[in-house]
């Protein structure tokens, strides 16, 4: 009678192989490569956030005193998250920023151009609208257009060079060396002006008006200024070694931030 093979023994070529691992040379080369290309990504990761994760006390410092619509508080927010490697400090008041300015030099400002010009500083960057890094000024009056001449006319403004020096900012723009000024200390007061009769006008960037008509109730009237042009918000850069970041963190601002600083980009000197 012939001799069976055990079914077990048929199957046995189809049976899984035992794993082997493998300790040459060719098993080791896969994973020194990945590991070469997770340290250089990590390389390169490290460098482009490098500005975000430098600590505070390493970041250059900017101060910020600009007329805008939004509060102190927000924009400050809006240009920090905007500007990552630099400690931005906002100032909603001329006094306070004079103050902080005497006490402890920023490394860059961000101000009006006259106010580079009070303080004998020149422009890093210039803020640029439809090609322009000045803008038209214009007066806003209540109830009637504000007609004939200016003397002794009492016109609002904000005050963004010191008492002195912002009442000959105005007297200069209206070419009226006897007009009188009211001060306040933030763009939004000056609507109250107008609503307590405490003005005969008001001094505003034309690109303005739009929204104070918006805020207010009463009939408002543009008077234009021939030739009352005020240069935009300008960067001046006073510590050189922080140059390079300051320039490079501020032309990188998205059009969010540059609409609320008021420009639409920025141009070298």
């Amino acid at each position: 009678m012939p001799r069976r093979t055990p079914l077990l023994a048929l199957a046995s070529p189809l049976r899984p192989q035992p794993y082997r691992r493998t300790f040459g040379a060719s098993a080791r080369a896969p994973s020194t490569a990945r590991r070469a290309v997770v340290c250089l990504l990590a390389a390169v990761i490290w460098f482009v956030a490098l500005p975000t994760l430098a600590p505070a006390a390493d970041r250059p410092t900017l101060y910020v005193f600009l007329q805008t619509d939004a509060k102190a508080t927000v924009f400050e927010k809006a240009l920090q998250q905007g500007l990552p490697g630099l400690t931005v400090t906002v100032f909603g008041r001329f006094r306070d920023f004079e103050e902080a300015f005497a006490s402890k030099r920023p490394d860059a400002v961000l101000v009006l151009q006259p106010l580079l010009v009070a303080k004998g500083l020149s422009a890093t960057l210039r803020g640029v609208s439809k090609g322009e890094d000045s803008e038209r000024f214009v007066l806003v009056s209540a109830g009637a257009a504000l007609a004939g001449p200016l003397s002794n006319r009492v016109i609002g403004a904000v005050d963004v060079l010191g008492r002195k020096d912002t009442h000959g900012f105005v007297a200069g723009l209206l070419k009226t060396p006897d007009v009188k000024t009211k001060l306040v200390t933030k763009l939004e007061d000056l609507l109250s002006l107008l609503q307590f009769s405490a003005a005969d006008a008001i001094l505003l960037p034309a690109g303005a008006v739009k929204t104070f008509t918006e805020r207010s109730r009463l009939s408002l009237f543009v008077r234009e200024l021939p030739d009352a042009r005020v240069g935009r918000a300008s960067v001046a850069v006073l510590s050189p070694g922080a140059s390079t970041t300051v320039v490079s963190q501020i032309q990188g601002l998205n059009r969010a931030t540059n609409e609320l600083v008021g420009v639409d980009g920025w141009r070298g000197r």
